[in-house]
């Protein structure tokens, strides 16, 4: 169910540490852009959210691995901060190389395998939990780092999703400009409308595969914001390291 997002190759070297290789990718297409970009992709969900037009594409289109090593769950260190109650998958931790706060990255169900559970419904609920924390956690995280200069998604910039409604979101998300807690605020609404179209379809899920549905127009828009919600935690992470650094070159300079 879940594609990494690869951090864009083309950013500016000087806004950009050296120890980001990779961030997100998506496409543009005519799309009405809202006058509040606090509220762009906000209003889009909200009003299309019920919207079934689809296209069945195969999930993870143009879409590969967050390669980024401090978001990797394969990571030792980033295992050994996870929180010792180990109910979810996804937790915070420091980035070991600049010490900015990270979220790590949403289990892959291709490579880390989906969570534990007795019954298949039980392992999809632990699943959409982790989705809800997941966009928390990148939430709170937005929201510490403040400030008030909107930039660009750059983890978003070479995105495509495979439904049309949300693809249409990506291309307008593209044009715009967001503070680090607008940032935050489009990654609640999109995660938490993630976990429900998950939560909401569970009387469809398949056997054999308890994270995917029978109903493959909607298993595409699920797949769709599990894209653009881990594009937009990447870009959380990036922003967190960027800042990490220009903190530190300012005191390294006074």
């Amino acid at each position: 169910m879940t594609s990494r997002i690869d951090v864009a190759e083309n950013q500016e070297k000087a806004d950009s540490p050296k120890e980001i290789k990779s961030v997100a990718s998506p496409k543009r297409t005519a799309s009405e852009r809202s006058p509040s970009k606090r509220q762009f992709l906000k209003l889009a969900l909200l009003a299309g959210g019920a919207a079934t037009v689809a296209l069945a594409w195969p999930r993870g289109v143009n879409a590969s691995s967050l390669s980024n090593s401090s978001t990797s769950l394969d990571s030792p260190m980033a295992i050994a901060k996870a929180s010792t109650l180990k109910l979810s998958r996804v937790f915070r931790f420091n980035d070991p190389k600049t010490g900015a706060p990270q979220i790590s990255a949403f289990p892959d169900a291709d490579t880390v395998g989906p969570p534990k559970g007795d019954t298949p419904l039980e392992v999809r609920m632990k699943h959409f939990t982790e989705i809800e924390n997941f966009t928390f956690i990148g939430f709170v995280l937005a929201h510490e780092l403040a400030g008030t200069s909107a930039k660009p998604i750059s983890t978003i910039q070479g995105l495509t999703v495979p439904d049309a409604e949300f693809e249409n979101l990506v291309d307008t998300a593209k044009t715009e400009r967001l503070t680090n807690e607008q940032l935050g605020d489009t990654l609640l609404d999109v995660g938490i409308n993630w976990e429900h179209f998950v939560a909401s379809t569970n009387t469809i899920m398949t056997a054999a595969d308890p994270l995917k549905i029978t109903d493959t127009a909607m298993q595409a828009k699920i797949d769709s914001l599990d894209q653009i919600t881990e594009a937009l935690v990447a870009e959380i992470n990036l922003r967190s390291i960027r800042q990490k650094s220009r903190d530190s070159g300012r005191r390294g300079s006074s």
